[in-house]
C-alpha cells in the first residue's frame, strides 16, 4: 500500500512540479531560516502553508493531515547542522534532517516531533519507523494567532537556543544546546600564575591613554577567571565607559598557553567573547609580572603590570 503511494506520488510529482529556476506563484512559499550559535550553523528549509481560513488546523474535527506529518508543506521541512548538538537533551550527530510529527490517536494533535535521516522526502510519502530515527515528546501551547507557518530561533544563548513552530494559535518549542567552541572554566594551575592586583592602562597611538587602572584577577569559586576593574572614574576607554566598565564581569577564557580571551558575563552566565581581542600575559620564574591586550590587527591596546 505504501509502496504503490510512493509511486503514484512520485509520478505526479513529475509531471506537476516546475523546473529549477521558473518562476511560478506557490499556496506555500520556500523559506529558509538560518543561525549560527557558537560556531554551529543551524538551517531550516521549509514550505510556509497559509490557514487559508481553515479553522481549526488541529484537532478531531480539523483538517486531516498525514500522519506523520512534516511541519509544512511540499517537500519534507529540514533540519541541518554541522556539529553535534543536543535536542531536547538528546545528543545527536550532525547531519540533514527531515522532521515529521506523529499524530495522537484520540485527538489527532502534534504529538511526538521525529528527526528522520532521509532529506528528500515528498510531504504525501512520510517514512516508515524505524531505528535511525530520534523521536522526542511534543509540548503544545496557545499563542497569538499566526497566519503563516514559522519557524524560528525565538530565544539564543551562548550555548543554545529556543527553536518554536507557530502556525495558527499553536506554539511548540524546543531546546538546543551546542557544543562550545572554547572552554570557559579554568584551573588552579592555569590561574596561579596570573592571580594578583596589576595596573592597567589604556594604550593608543602616542602612547598610554589615561592613569592606570586598579585591576584584580581571581579565580572564582565557579571556576572562572575574572577581571575585576576597580575604582574606575570618569571614561577611561572613550566616552561613556566609565559606568560600563565598573558592571562589567569580564571573564578570561583559556585559548593557548598564557593566552585567555575577554569575555563579558552577567548574573553568572557568559554573554559574548571579545572577537579577536586577547590577553598575553608573560612568566618569568613561573609567574607573570606583565601583560599586553592585544586587539584584531595585533596591535596593543592595553598593557598590565603587576602590584603584588
Amino acid at each position: 500500500m505504501r509502496l504503490s503511494r510512493t509511486l503514484a506520488a512520485a509520478a505526479l510529482i513529475a509531471v506537476m512540479l516546475p523546473s529549477e529556476g521558473s518562476a511560478q506563484i506557490r499556496a506555500s512559499e520556500p523559506s529558509t531560516v538560518t543561525q549560527t550559535i557558537d560556531g554551529t550553523v543551524f538551517t531550516i528549509d521549509y514550505y510556509r502553508p497559509r490557514t487559508r481560513d481553515r479553522s481549526p488546523l488541529f484537532g478531531k474535527d480539523a483538517v486531516v493531515w498525514e500522519d506523520p506529518w512534516t511541519p509544512g508543506a511540499n517537500w519534507a521541512t529540514t533540519l541541518s547542522f554541522q556539529n553535534p548538538i543536543t535536542f531536547e537533551g538528546v545528543q545527536v550527530e550532525p547531519g540533514t534532517y527531515s522532521i515529521w510529527m506523529d499524530m495522537s490517536e484520540d485527538e489527532f494533535l502534534p504529538e511526538t516531533l521525529i528527526l528522520d535521516p532521509g532529506e528528500r522526502l515528498f510531504h504525501t510519502t512520510p517514512p516508515e519507523e524505524r531505528a535511525e530515527q530520534i523521536r522526542f515528546p511534543i509540548e503544545r501551547e496557545e499563542a497569538p494567532f499566526v497566519d503563516v507557518l514559522t519557524w524560528g530561533f525565538e530565544e539564543l544563548r551562548t550555548d543554545g537556543g529556543t527553536l518554536a513552530l507557530r502556525w495558527g494559535t499553536m506554539r511548540m518549542a524546543f531546546d538546543i544546546k551546542v557544543e562550545p567552541s572554547m572552554r570557559v572554566t579554568v584551573t588552579q594551575e592555569e590561574a596561579a600564575p596570573i592571580e594578583g592586583t596589576w595596573d592597567f592602562v589604556v594604550m593608543g597611538p602616542g602612547g598610554q591613554m589615561a592613569d592606570p587602572i586598579h585591576t584584580v584577577i581571581t579565580l572564582g569559586d565557579d571556576e572562572h577567571l575574572h577581571l575585576d576593574f576597580q575604582g574606575i572614574t570618569g571614561d577611561p576607554m572613550g566616552p561613556g565607559t566609565g559606568p560600563w566598565m565598573e558592571e562589567l564581569d569580564m571573564w578570561l577564557l583559556p585559548f593557548a598557553e598564557r593566552i585567555f580571551a575577554p569575555s563579558e558575563a552577567y548574573d553568572g552566565v557568559l554573554w559574548e567573547v571579545w572577537e579577536g581581542m586577547f590577553f598575553e600575559f608573560n612568566l618569568v620564574d613561573g609567574k607573570s609580572t606583565e601583560f599586553e591586550l592585544r586587539g584584531p590587527d595585533d596591535e596593543v591596546m592595553a598593557r598590565g603590570t603587576r602590584k603584588d
